[in-house]
């Protein structure tokens, strides 16, 4: 069984939801990604989403954006946000996805990427800009290598398209709590309706994404939903700490105790 397998195993065992911040690979350096993520399983994390820098985001707000673009200017590459995510393997059980653009895969060799990625220590994928066309591509090798597969449904998203996405989905769903960009807000819209869409067309667990920011935004997430990502809201706080690797875990902290019943 997969770490994400398990993970989602675990929390409906446990009867709660799942936490999962997204950590952008190589902000505010290297070793701070690699101490963040190091600490986060006993911050409350229990999955957390790696972005991999990439120049052109797509759907990217202005503070994940301008992370990315801060990491690629210190000169972070795959291969070196890979690198890290291989030493915090060895020393930690903690599911890790990667979340990285179609470009970067093409660029990379397609399936050779995944190959690399699945060897780095990663459990799972993110692909947020590839099409149905590439996703089908890349599956068999996603399968044989044991990895989630995450992609995006919105609220806009059409009853035909939802059912295509989810049939290619692997380990869990990716609901957007909104449309636009990503970026914390301070209301979360109602998401009672949205998970219902998806829950008839996959058993898959559920995770909301998309302008959580606070352990009250968490709680009305995990009400419906079985996972609720952080991202823009994490990545915020560590750009205005004076010790971002203390702040994440002081925030994730934080944001556990929003964990709502599953």
């Amino acid at each position: 069984m997969s770490r994400i397998d398990a993970t989602f195993e675990m929390i409906r065992r446990e009867k709660r939801a799942a936490l999962m911040p997204y950590v952008a690979g190589g902000f505010p350096s290297l070793a701070a990604t690699e101490s963040v993520l190091a600490a986060l399983p006993t911050a409350g994390a229990d999955i957390v989403e790696v972005g991999i820098p990439y120049s052109d985001p797509i759907a990217d707000g202005p503070v994940i954006a301008g992370a990315m673009y801060e990491a690629l200017q210190a000169g972070v590459t795959v291969d070196a946000v890979c690198g890290v995510v291989q030493r915090v393997r060895a020393h930690t059980e903690l599911p890790m996805v990667a979340m990285v653009s179609h470009s970067i895969v093409h660029r990379r060799g397609g399936t050779s990427l995944i190959e690399q990625l699945a060897d780095t220590g990663f459990d799972g994928v993110i692909i947020p800009d590839a099409d149905l066309g590439a996703i089908d591509t890349m599956l068999p090798t996603i399968d044989r290598r044991d990895l989630a597969c995450a992609l995006l449904i919105a609220p806009t998203t059409t009853p035909d398209r939802m059912r295509a996405l989810t049939d290619r989905c692997r380990g869990f769903v990716y609901l957007l709590a909104r449309t636009g960009l990503t970026g914390a807000r301070s209301e979360l819209p109602d998401l009672t309706n949205a998970v219902a869409a998806v829950r008839s067309c996959t058993n898959l667990p559920i995770a909301a994404g998309f302008g959580i920011s606070t352990a009250q935004q968490v709680a009305q997430a995990t009400a419906s939903c079985d996972a609720a990502i952080v991202g823009s809201a994490l990545v915020d706080h560590m750009r205005a700490a004076d010790d971002p690797v203390a702040a994440a875990v002081t925030m994730v902290e934080s944001l556990a105790t929003g964990l709502g019943k599953a």
